[in-house]
């Protein structure tokens, strides 16, 4: 009787020594093997990820940058618009005071007065314009188109198997 507990419990020693899973709790088997090529590929593709964000950010910065100075430009043309009109209307009266008077003069000295009189009204006028635009200030910078990032380079493919 002895005999048959001692041979019982060999036996069960062997089946429980011989099955898989006693012998994955003795030696850990590797979760998860990548080849080389297997892991080039997921850090492309992570680093793929990562490029992109960074590209999609910086466009959308220049894009908002691009619309404040838009609007900073707008808003400085329509400061500048009246002054502009100002300059073009004392030009117009500068003509027409030339105009009227050309008709009335009969000697070269009266037509040489009349004409630097001209040039002189739309000299002033463009002196005004010109230090009102300057005191407006400096106009607005347009942006610079962003310098990307380098793009990851793709992993070069598997080499086939030998014929």
């Amino acid at each position: 009787m002895i005999l048959i507990k001692k041979i019982g419990a060999v036996t069960a020693l062997a089946l429980a020594l011989s099955t898989p899973g006693a012998v994955a709790a003795d030696t850990p088997a590797p979760l998860n093997t990548l080849t080389a090529r297997e892991q080039a590929v997921i850090d492309f593709q992570s680093s793929m990820a990562t490029y992109t964000a960074s590209v999609r950010a910086l466009h959308d910065k220049f894009r908002s940058d691009l619309a404040a100075f838009q609007a900073a430009q707008s808003a400085r043309q329509a400061l500048i618009r009246p002054l502009v009109d100002a300059r073009q209307a004392a030009v117009a009266q500068a003509n027409a005071a030339f105009t009227a008077a050309i008709a009335n003069v009969t000697t070269q000295e009266g037509r040489d007065a009349v004409v630097k009189t001209r040039k002189d009204a739309i000299a002033a006028a463009h002196a005004t314009f010109k230090s009102a635009v300057e005191a407006l200030g400096a106009a607005p910078v347009k942006p610079a188109k962003p310098t990307l990032p380098t793009k990851p380079v793709k992993p070069a493919p598997a080499p086939k198997a030998g014929n």
